[in-house]
Parts: C-alpha cells; structure tokens; sequence
C-alpha cells in the first residue's frame, strides 16, 4: 500500500473508503465505540544505499509496554549487533544497532503483538507534573501568544476550561496540512495558522504552560481508523505517517489527553478528542529534544521511528534508509452503546 494511501481503504468486509478529512467514513463500525484493537506488527528499517561514512549508528524506539497498550512477543533480526538502551530524561526504550561497513540492503526486522486501548482521562500518581511545565526549544511562547491566550481564558482557572477553549481556538484557526512535515514550532504556527499534529500539539503546550497547566507530550505512528482498517496493511514509518498527541495535567494526579489535529481532520470525532484518544496507534516515545543513549551528534526533534547517522552525520530518510511498517488485525474490541 503506498503512503500516502494508508488511511483510504476498505472495511473488514466492506468495500467503503475513507473520505476526506472533512467528512465521516460510511462504515459499520463507529470509531467512536472501537474500546481496542490487537495487532501483529512488523516493522523494519532497511539501508537502500550504502552510507559514505564507516561507522553506522541507529537507534529505534521500542513500543510502551503500559497501561493503554500491552507489548509482547518482542523479536528483533538483524546481522547488526545491537543493546537495548533508555534516555535519561524521558526514559524511552530503544534497540541501538552500530555496524563498520554497513551495505545497501542490511535490514533490521522488528516483530511484535500489540493490544492498544482507547484512552480516556487517567491517573498517574508517579508522573510529576512540574516536570512537564518546561518548553522546548520549539515551544517557547512570544507577546502574540501571550496576548491571545490572556483574551481568551480571562480570569478562568479550571485546567479543563481552559484546556477546552484553547483546544477549541487552535483548531478553529489553524489550517491542517496533512504532508507538510513541521517541527512543531509553537510561534511560527501562531503566526502561520497552519500545520499538521506536531504543530497544532507544541501550540497546544505553550499556550497551557503559559497559563500555568503541565502538558505531556507523545507520540508514535498513526494507523489506519477502526471503521477503514484492513485485515493487512502497510505504510511508511516516517514524518508523514508519525503522529503526535498529548496529556494534560487537570489535578489530583489526572491526565486529560487530547488530538487537536485528529479533531481538525475529524470534525466529527471533535467532543470525542477532547479527554479520549482512538487506539489506531502507537505510542512509542514521550517528550522533546531527545538525547538518545548512546548520544547521537544531530537533533532529534521527535522519536517516533528509527534515527540513523553514519560517522556522525545523520542518514537521509527516503534516500538512505527506510522504515515499514505492516500490520495484521487479530482482533478489535467494541464498546456497547
């Protein structure tokens, strides 16, 4: 299946196609009720060309094993050595390979289960929220924002209220720009009013953090809705097909996640996104600016797919190296109405 036509497709057992990002799927299953879904995935990263410098580094995340979603059966093939490592900050998991002399056509096979969960508002006593007050350099907030968000919450001080009106705000003056690959640049997306998850979710963060409100960031690879999912299906593990979501901090240890840029695509999924989130998808790191361990030389803005360098300089994705993803519906569970 080509990429960029990932989330058109039929029903399991209905020939219906997605719409545009406007419109409703006519399907039989109601996204809105899909509680989970169990999938077999395949994911592998390939060298299409062989990189001029000696000594190749890669780093791939490891899915969350947690509450939302259940990991098991793990495999990983390659010729490639490689450890499993975490990040000191964030703590995400991650197999790094290193090879001398790697050649085109070196895979890395990455073989899982996953059973993911729809999402509603959780608690999550060990997560300190102070921690999640902090910006990255993407999300730094200027006068503009400042301004708009002081007019638009007032004197407000309910996380959730406020959580509500800015969600509702950026959604209604941001354009959504499906293949346009930002880096979640919270100023230039005011300005812009235009972009797809990462900069309708770093706007998200620096408006709530202004205000005071811890904002989590996710994120992952978004597959195809419950109501267009195929038994098989395959896509690229890139920019375009990575996603972004986020949690914010409503008190009492609570975590209310959002989509704005899902809501945006789905007009009718809009109420639903705000405090749930669809299980077509999986979370495979969390936070910004992310030192990998060991320390790659170039920045990594987001983690969700594998990050290569070769001597220090990063790989082209598309050119050098490629990530694919396949994946195989053992199940969907749907909740009653």
């Amino acid at each position: 299946m080509d990429r960029r036509e990932f989330l058109k497709g039929a029903v399991l057992g209905v020939g219906s196609a997605l719409m545009g990002p406007s419109k409703a799927p006519a399907a039989a299953v109601d996204d809105k009720l899909a509680a989970a879904l169990d999938l077999r995935i395949t994911c592998t990263t390939e060298i299409l060309k062989q990189p001029s410098g000696k000594t190749l580094k890669l780093w791939v995340p490891v899915p969350f094993a947690d509450r939302e979603q259940e990991i098991t059966g793990m495999t990983v093939n390659s010729r490639m050595p490689h450890t499993t490592t975490e990040d000191a900050e964030w703590h995400n998991k991650m197999f790094f390979f290193t090879a001398e002399g790697p050649k085109a056509g070196d895979r890395i096979v990455l073989k899982y289960r996953m059973k993911r969960k729809a999402v509603g508002t959780m608690s999550d006593v060990q997560e300190g929220p102070k921690r999640h007050l902090v910006p990255s350099e993407w999300e730094k907030w200027d006068d503009a924002i400042t301004r708009f968000v002081d007019e638009l919450v007032g004197r407000e001080t309910d996380p959730v209220r406020i959580g509500r009106v800015v969600y509702d705000a950026i959604i209604d003056r941001t354009a959504y720009i499906h293949e346009a690959c930002g880096r979640g640049v919270s100023a230039f997306t005011f300005e812009e009013k235009t972009g797809r998850c990462d900069e309708f979710h770093a706007l998200f963060r620096s408006m709530m953090m202004y205000k005071g409100i811890p904002v989590k960031w996710e994120q992952g690879l978004l597959l195809p809705y419950p109501s267009v999912l195929k038994k098989h299906g395959e896509f690229d593990a890139d920019c375009v097909n990575a996603h972004s979501w986020v949690k914010f901090f409503i008190g009492n240890g609570k975590w209310m996640p959002v989509d704005l840029s899902e809501a945006k695509r789905r007009p009718d999924l809009r109420d639903y996104y705000f405090g749930r989130i669809t299980p077509n998808r999986i979370k495979l790191s969390g936070g910004r600016g992310i030192d990998l361990n060991p320390k790659q030389e170039g920045i990594v803005n987001t983690f969700p797919y594998a990050y290569a360098e070769a001597d220090g300089i990063p790989l082209i994705y598309g050119h050098q190296y490629r990530n694919v993803l396949k994946y195989e519906l053992a199940g969907m569970e749907i909740r009653k109405t």
